[in-house]
């Protein structure tokens, strides 16, 4: 069993890096598709832990590991990933964040045939604010990111770019209207001047990868707008994607992982997953 996969190479003296893993849960007949999941937690915590610290995948495991009958099913292979929130590192922003996000995807693509993967087939699914970070790599994915604490090593000469993208009530926008506060907050530090540069729906481009995203209409959390405008986004530059809004009786509630209690939301795993199998997963 393969648990708490450090995907770092170098450990700074605080052990920060100890909450840098990523937990595999491998399909039984793998097609060589992968996702890597991105927990939410407007990146002051994770969603999946315990200790809300980031620092174990014990907790509620709705925006983590539970995805993983579906694609597992389908032969698709799972990669929970734990990376730096504000509740291990105060100074956290995009720095530690892109730098986190990209480096777990370019390891699980170093290690690919390790994990039965194809390098080509390697997907990021992210939720809330984890959709945000999802986001950067199927769209802006070759960051130069000035992390202080992280030593470059051989696998950073991987492409960092997702090969598919599934964003479940992702932050996709950081524009006015259209945003969680929270969460750019913590990634921006709130510099205005870096709401457009990190804001994945101005980032999109026929390069972009296949996207499928879903939210409901009424989230209270982050709004659907943020939704519909990366849609917009995706339809103007002609990528490949898939895009459901569900009203399901005005719920509004935010976080609701699988959503297997919401009579429209609960379709969303299986669409996503057939997605995922239409463009070759």
């Amino acid at each position: 069993e393969f648990r708490r996969v450090l995907f770092r190479s170098a450990y700074d003296v605080s052990g920060l890096y100890n909450c840098c893993f990523i937990t595999p849960y491998l399909a039984a007949h793998p097609t060589g598709g992968a996702v890597l999941v991105f927990p939410g937690g407007g990146y002051n915590h994770l969603s999946n832990d315990s200790l809300s610290k980031g620092s174990n995948n014990d907790g509620d495991q709705k925006e983590a590991s539970s995805i993983t009958p579906w694609f597992n099913e389908a032969g698709i292979s799972v990669f929970v990933v734990n990376y730096r929130t504000t509740s291990v590192e105060k100074t956290l922003d995009y720095h530690q964040l892109l730098s986190d996000a990209t480096r777990a995807m370019r390891y699980i693509r170093s290690r690919a045939k390790e994990f039965y993967v194809d390098e080509n087939k390697i997907g990021a699914l992210g939720y809330s604010a984890g959709g945000h970070l999802a986001a950067m790599l199927a769209t802006a994915y070759e960051w130069e990111v000035d992390d202080p604490d992280y030593i470059k090593d051989d696998i950073d000469e991987l492409s960092a770019k997702s090969n598919a993208g599934v964003f479940s009530y992702a932050v996709l926008s950081f524009m006015n209207g259209s945003t969680h506060a929270g969460t750019r907050r913590v990634f921006t530090g709130d510099d205005a001047s870096l709401y457009e540069k990190y804001s994945p729906e101005k980032l999109v481009n026929a390069d972009t990868s296949p996207c499928f995203c879903w939210c409901e209409e009424n989230d209270k959390t982050v709004p659907s707008a943020s939704t519909y405008d990366f849609e917009l986004a995706l339809e103007q530059a002609g990528v490949k994607y898939e895009s459901h809004v569900f009203t399901d009786q005005g719920a509004s509630l935010h976080g609701i992982g699988v959503a297997q209690e919401y009579e429209q939301a609960k379709q969303w795993p299986t669409l996503a997953t057939a997605f995922l199998k239409e463009i070759g997963f």
